[in-house]
C-alpha cells in the first residue's frame, strides 16, 4: 500500500467515523427532547446537534473528496512532481495549520464546559449544555489528533519524496 493510498484512506475512514458519530448524537439530541424532555437532557441536545452538523458536513465531504484527491496526488506522484512542490505540500501544510487552531478551539470549548457545568445548578439546562459541550468537543480534539497525526507522516512523505528526486534541469 502506498503513502498516499494509507493517508486518504485513513482520511475516508476517519470521515466515517464522523458520519456515524454526527448521526448518532444527532438522533441522540432529538430523542432528548422529544422523549425524555428534561431541563438537563435537553440542554445536552444543543451542542449535540449543532456539533453533530459540523461532523455530518465534513464527515461527508471528505469522504466524497477523498478518492479524487487520492488520485489527483498518485498522478502527480507519476506526471508532475512540480505540483508535489506547488499544491499538494502546500495544501497539506495549511491543512496542519488547520489543526493547531481546531485544537485550541476544542480545548478552549471544553474548559468552557468544565467552568460552565462547574458553576451551574444539577440537572439544570446549562448543566446539560456544559455536559454536551464537553462531550462533542472531547470527541473532535481526539479525531483531530488522529487526523493531524496522519497527516505530518502524509506531509513528511511528501517532503521526503521530493528531496530524493533528482535535480531538475
Amino acid at each position: 500500500m502506498s503513502r498516499v493510498h494509507w493517508y486518504f484512506s485513513g482520511e475516508r475512514n476517519e470521515s466515517l467515523l464522523f458520519i456515524i458519530i454526527g448521526l448518532v448524537t444527532m438522533v441522540m439530541s432529538f430523542y432528548f427532547w422529544l422523549f425524555v424532555n428534561q431541563k438537563f437532557y435537553n440542554g445536552i441536545g444543543w451542542p449535540l446537534l449543532l456539533v453533530s452538523i459540523i461532523q455530518l458536513t465534513v464527515g461527508i465531504s471528505i469522504f466524497l473528496r477523498s478518492p479524487y484527491d487520492e488520485r489527483r496526488v498518485e498522478g502527480f506522484l507519476k506526471n508532475s512532481h512540480k505540483s508535489i512542490r506547488n499544491l499538494e505540500i502546500p495544501r497539506m501544510e495549511k491543512v496542519m495549520k488547520s489543526f493547531v487552531i481546531y485544537r485550541y478551539v476544542e480545548m478552549t470549548l471544553i474548559v468552557l464546559g468544565l467552568i460552565l457545568f462547574l458553576y451551574t445548578q444539577k440537572a439544570g439546562f446549562w448543566r446539560g449544555v456544559s455536559l454536551g459541550l464537553i462531550i462533542q468537543a472531547g470527541l473532535m480534539l481526539i479525531a483531530d489528533q488522529f487526523a493531524e497525526n496522519r497527516g505530518k507522516l502524509y506531509l513528511e512523505f511528501l517532503k521526503n519524496y521530493l528531496s530524493q528526486l533528482p535535480p531538475s534541469p
